[in-house]
């Protein structure tokens, strides 16, 4: 059981992916994980809510709904999320995040594009502001690689030393990732 997983659906021209990192181990983040599915689910799926900022404010106000977050509530439950929506007739990507980035790499250089500070549900933050979206234009033709990612990677105790694999090491893998596929490619395009 696990409080991560990732969602997606496609809704006319529009991809929707999602990354999510829910609080707790074992049952309670399971649990978290089958409520963030659900209430995707009926937003995007449903409502047919599809930018990527506007889910992420829908989603915090339903989850501090349904787990009954008050303003004097204590709970931390909730979730944090890397959400992006492909808009494939027009080569835009939008994106928003509750404390997850998105990255991505365009001629083998990567980039990061920082989420919100701020989580989904839980306790209520002070100066409480939307989500916020970006945008990035594609260019058709163009290669680009887009990873979401909740923090478990970078969380992930070992090697050597038994030390966490940290963000740096998990964005270099990622661009060592990116040259091998090239190298791959050019092999197989001989």
């Amino acid at each position: 059981m696990s409080g991560d997983f990732y969602w997606f659906t496609q809704q006319e021209d529009k991809i929707i992916i999602a990354a999510v990192d829910c609080t707790g181990h074992g049952v309670p983040g399971a649990f978290m994980s089958m409520v963030g599915n659900t209430l995707l689910n009926q937003i995007v799926i449903e409502r047919g809510i599809t930018r990527p900022a506007e889910i992420l404010n829908q989603l915090h106000q339903e989850i501090r709904s349904a787990l009954k977050q008050e303003e004097d509530s204590y709970s931390r439950d909730g979730m944090d999320i890397a959400l992006c929506t492909i808009h494939q007739d027009v080569h835009i990507l939008e994106f928003a995040g509750a404390n997850r980035p998105l990255f991505f790499l365009k001629n083998q250089a990567l980039e990061e594009i920082a989420g919100d500070k701020m989580s989904i549900g839980g306790v209520r933050r002070h100066n409480e502001r939307p989500f916020q979206n970006h945008i990035i234009k594609l260019q058709e033709g163009e290669e680009c690689t887009i990873y979401l990612s909740s923090d478990g990677y970078a969380d992930q105790f070992g090697g050597a030393q038994n030390r966490k694999f940290m963000v740096r090491n998990f964005k270099r893998l990622l661009v060592e990732l990116s040259r091998q596929q090239s190298l791959k490619s050019q092999h197989l395009n001989l």
